[in-house]
């Protein structure tokens, strides 16, 4: 369940969940799991056990933060070759009360097929929220901190341990 296959110009790579958890550190480490999560999720959707190539898949993501961003680019390198937007407007899996952040994202290929794959709405603590709000007013105390700390990386062990059904809910637009 933490790893992936796709194709680097042709060659096969298992990439590991572990791999990016070092590529990322532990800033977002809930975005990592889950982000990592959602992309065996749309790859499994649009091409069941084959490894596709990275370069045919874009990204569209409607969370803006490094974790989402990083699971995306170690997997996909999408945003190093320019093929990965960001939309927090994303009408799907608009769960945070305090700002527009989507939590659903959208995997295509060069020949036309996406998927869109979205957490579940349970998934995330509505503690989670008002940490994040605290942290852009800088308004953390020490003991927060350490509380979401603690959070997201309790949320990184569920969404890798989760059943995909339990976590993201898959839905093949094209």
């Amino acid at each position: 369940m933490s790893s992936l296959k796709i194709k680097d110009r042709g060659e096969v790579l298992t990439l590991q969940f572990s791999e990016l958890r070092n590529y990322h550190g532990n800033l977002a480490l809930m975005a990592i799991g889950v982000g990592f999560r959602a992309v065996q999720a749309a790859l499994a959707e649009l091409y069941g056990e084959e490894a596709p190539e990275r370069s045919s898949l874009s990204v569209q993501s409607g969370h803006a933060g490094p974790g989402f961003r990083d699971a995306f680019e170690y997997t996909t390198r999408a945003v190093t070759r320019g093929a990965y937007k960001v939309d927090v407007n994303y009408p799907v899996a608009q769960y945070d009360p305090y700002r527009p952040q989507s939590y659903a994202y959208v995997i295509s290929d060069a020949q036309g097929a996406s998927v869109e794959v979205a957490l579940k709405p349970d998934f995330l603590p509505s503690v989670f929220y008002e940490y994040l709000k605290k942290g852009r007013e800088g308004t953390m105390t020490p003991e927060d901190t350490a509380a979401n700390e603690a959070l997201k990386a309790s949320l990184c062990e569920k969404a890798l341990a989760l059943p995909q059904d339990e976590l993201l809910e898959v839905k093949r637009l094209s």
